[in-house]
């Protein structure tokens, strides 16, 4: 009996490491593209920077709400899990886990608890999201 020849979809040029993230192009980290890893890097970053920033403002220049981390830290989860998303990259399970508790320690202060600060609980939400990005090189 004659083989079947395989009817796979690549090009000839295409290998299976970079089939499907995002272009693959201008070096890889891990298995990721420099764009990838940038973006992420640039995630933690400003993670950070919301608590730095609201360390150095002194607390009478300004005052800000106490929903102020939770929301900043879910625009930033949240907004780098679709960016990355949209470009096809994976998004690591942890970053939309901790945007959404974000969004929900940002409901729960304004309707619910309006005299409660999520800071404690939001710099843990950080403190994971960073850790597990070291560990398994996602965020």
């Amino acid at each position: 009996m004659a083989r079947r020849r395989s009817t796979s979809t690549r090009s000839s040029g295409e290998s299976r490491s970079t089939r499907g993230n995002g272009g693959g192009g201008g070096g890889s980290y891990g298995g990721k593209s420099a764009a990838e890893a940038r973006v992420e890097r640039l995630t933690w970053g400003l993670l950070v920077a919301a608590f730095a920033i609201l360390q150095l403002v002194p607390e009478t220049a300004a005052s800000f709400p106490t929903w102020t981390v939770p929301l900043v830290g879910a625009v930033v989860l949240l907004g780098s899990g679709i960016y990355q998303n949209t470009r096809h990259w994976r998004v690591s399970p942890i970053t939309w886990i901790g945007g959404t508790l974000m969004l929900v320690f940002v409901i729960l202060n304004l309707y619910m608890l309006p005299g409660r600060s999520f800071l404690g609980e939001s710099l843990i939400v950080f403190a994971a999201v960073i850790i597990f990005g070291l560990f398994t090189g996602e965020t």
